[in-house]
């Protein structure tokens, strides 16, 4: 991975006058751009530079910009491509879904708003920054993978077995990787796109720390091997770590893909089919060790407790979300470095409602901004990559998608709690779900 590259941007548009206006527009944001001013000179183009987006006038002559932008997403070697449609013609459904059709991530009218091209642009850098990071995590593990196939034929055959397990998940996590890349390549990022890289960047970073950790074992192992001093139990403790580490890499991956689906059900207010019954407990703590590489290293201590029968037929994603937000919003606001902090989870039911308490006993927050914290892009740590868009997701998602709400109670130095009820038997979900089957 290349960090010293500058990322590029192909601008399409047969006016000169255009293209000057967008390269002053994205001068700010320190990319290369590359112009073109058909659609014939942008297929040429494409093929030969690896561009993390492309702004795509529509009306041009000989070839338009629909046509450009389907010849480029056809080709296997520029399919990845990001495409954002500008066009003069005011917004029509029919003319904006051709758009789509051909396979536009996002739609601007002419004239522009210079501010809003910058920060769609700038969304578009970061995943595709997030996009290369990922890529380098496939290399190192592939690199993992490639020492384990030279390796296992020499252990016993319990570490063959538990050697050909961890090969198995190593490829099924890369498929899921793979899978991950197209679904954010293909998601309707909407108006809340800007949130995605950021919720995103919990789960991949775990997975990355979770392969890091197996891969410093299967070393240590591997050492101990060639110097003939194996003994039964280094293999014992490397059968031990290895499925664990495993499981939370494939968990942390398989909930980024559901929060791509549950980001967009929050901002295009649809509902998606992954219903099912869950153990509500037994639920949060497998979302809570999912958590556990963050939360080990910032040496908290997480408490769940409540009713165990209590079982809950919803989407499991929303609940995943949930959970991890407040996890990850305490652990980067709520304790100082080194601070060693108490959270607890707590589920009760009450009639035919569901309580859950979440609590930390962090350094709390003012009451100003305890009133607003479910506000979008409120964050106490601007300057520190804090999008402000973790909250304002969960109060989404309890409100909407659980039908309930959200309650937050706060003091400086006291901790913070917030305190969500919601149906367990969700009607507002069970309506959606019989209209949209019925449409």
């Amino acid at each position: 991975m290349d960090s010293g590259k500058l990322p590029k941007i192909l601008i399409v548009d047969d006016e000169p006058n255009n293209l000057r206006v967008y390269e002053r527009t994205l001068a700010s944001l320190n990319v290369d751009i590359v112009k073109a001013l058909s659609g014939q000179q942008a297929l040429a183009v494409a093929h030969k530079h690896d561009f993390a987006l492309i702004l795509m006038d529509v009306q041009m002559p000989c070839m338009d910009g629909f046509e450009t932008a389907s010849l480029i997403l056809e080709h296997p070697k520029t399919s990845h491509i990001p495409v954002i449609f500008i066009t003069a013609f005011a917004r029509d459904e029919v003319f904006e879904f051709k758009g789509y059709a051909s396979g536009a991530v996002d739609y601007l009218v002419k004239p522009i708003n210079e501010d809003i091209v910058r920060s769609k642009v700038a969304v578009f850098l970061e995943l595709h920054k997030e996009k290369q990071r990922l890529d380098h995590a496939c290399k190192v593990r592939a690199q993992a993978e490639a020492e384990l196939r030279v390796h296992k034929e020499h252990l016993e055959e319990l570490v063959k077995e538990r050697t050909q397990e961890l090969q198995n998940s190593i490829e099924n996590l890369m498929a899921t990787q793979n899978q991950l890349v197209e679904s954010e390549k293909m998601a309707s990022l909407g108006r809340l796109v800007a949130g995605v890289a950021h919720e995103l960047n919990t789960p991949i970073g775990i997975s990355i720390t979770g392969a890091s950790f197996l891969q410093e074992k299967l070393q240590e192992l591997k050492e101990v091997f060639e110097q003939g001093e194996i003994r039964r139990k280094d293999l014992a403790n490397f059968i031990e770590c290895a499925p664990k580490s495993v499981e939370i890499i494939l968990t942390n991956l398989n909930r980024a893909a559901e929060q791509i689906a549950n980001f967009k059900l929050v901002a295009v207010d649809q509902t998606s089919e992954r219903k099912r019954k869950i153990n509500l407990i037994s639920y949060i703590k497998k979302v809570v060790n999912s958590l556990s590489p963050a939360i080990n290293k910032a040496h908290h201590t997480i408490e769940i407790s409540g009713e165990q029968s209590i079982e809950l037929n919803t989407i499991p994603g929303d609940i995943s979300q949930i959970i991890t937000n407040l996890v990850m919003n305490s652990i980067y606001h709520a304790y100082e470095n080194d601070q060693q902090g108490l959270i607890k989870v707590n589920v009760q039911q009450h009639n035919n409602n569901i309580r859950l308490t979440y609590s930390d006993d962090g350094n709390g927050m003012a009451k100003e901004m305890s009133q607003m914290i479910f506000e979008p892009f409120v964050t106490t740590k601007r300057g520190s990559g804090g999008s402000g868009l973790g909250m304002y997701i969960v109060y989404n998602l309890v409100s909407q998608n659980l039908a309930g709400k959200i309650t937050c109670v706060s003091e400086l130095e006291k901790g913070t709690q917030f305190i969500m009820e919601f149906p367990i038997i969700n009607n507002k979900l069970e309506n959606k779900l019989e209209k949209k089957l019925h449409n």
